[in-house]
């Protein structure tokens, strides 16, 4: 996990408010708990990892926690940003607000084209839950695909475009990572309960 928190697509950022989203709160609430559950944070060398979203209500893409705040335990407004765009092929994404996007969001991105369902995205870390989801053959990533990269975005695309309604997919070439999908905040909470008692995805 020694990358993440480095954006590594083209990020062409323009200075704004702070986003609204009437799920705001529900999805701040949640990332508030990942954070205590340990599947949102920050390493010993000061490095962030997780990040949460939701499909935007109005212009824009979908609204993302920023990049570089995993440290933070509680998040407001102002440590998100809307994507207002993104070409996985040019490697690049187009966000605005009071912080630039975080390293997943092409990701992100990728899940919301695949599937007009999603409403909610996260992307955590736990190595306990990491192995369960790959010693179980659940839905997961080509292994050469590093992440933040078009390669990710391209083989998280494919994968939900067979499970459009909800998934978890391990994402093989970043160690100890995983993303959830949903249709909203609280059956992205059902899907954590389940995975937390063992559930594996087909």
């Amino acid at each position: 996990m020694q990358d993440e928190g480095y954006v590594k697509y083209q990020c062409i950022h323009k200075a704004g408010p702070a986003p609204e989203h009437s799920a705001w709160q529900e999805l701040n609430d949640l990332r508030s708990d990942l954070v205590k559950a340990g599947l949102v944070g920050v390493l010993d060398n000061g490095v962030g990892y997780g990040n949460v979203s939701l499909r935007a209500e109005g212009q824009g893409l979908f609204m993302v926690s920023a990049t570089s705040t995993g440290h933070i335990a509680e998040l407001g407004p102002q440590h998100y940003c809307v994507v207002t765009d993104c070409d996985i092929d040019s490697n690049t994404v187009w966000s605005c607000g009071p912080m630039q996007a975080s390293s997943e969001s092409m990701t992100h991105a990728a899940v919301y084209a695949a599937s007009p369902e999603t409403v909610c995205v996260i992307h955590l870390h736990h190595a306990g839950l990491f192995a369960q989801l790959l010693e179980g053959k659940a839905p997961a990533t080509a292994p050469e695909a590093a992440y933040g990269t078009p390669a990710m975005a391209r083989s998280v695309e494919a994968l939900v475009r067979k499970h459009p309604a909800d998934g978890i997919i391990a994402m093989t070439g970043h160690p100890d990572g995983f993303l959830l999908y949903a249709p909203n905040v609280a059956h992205m909470r059902d899907l954590l309960y389940m995975l937390s008692q063992g559930y594996i995805p087909c």
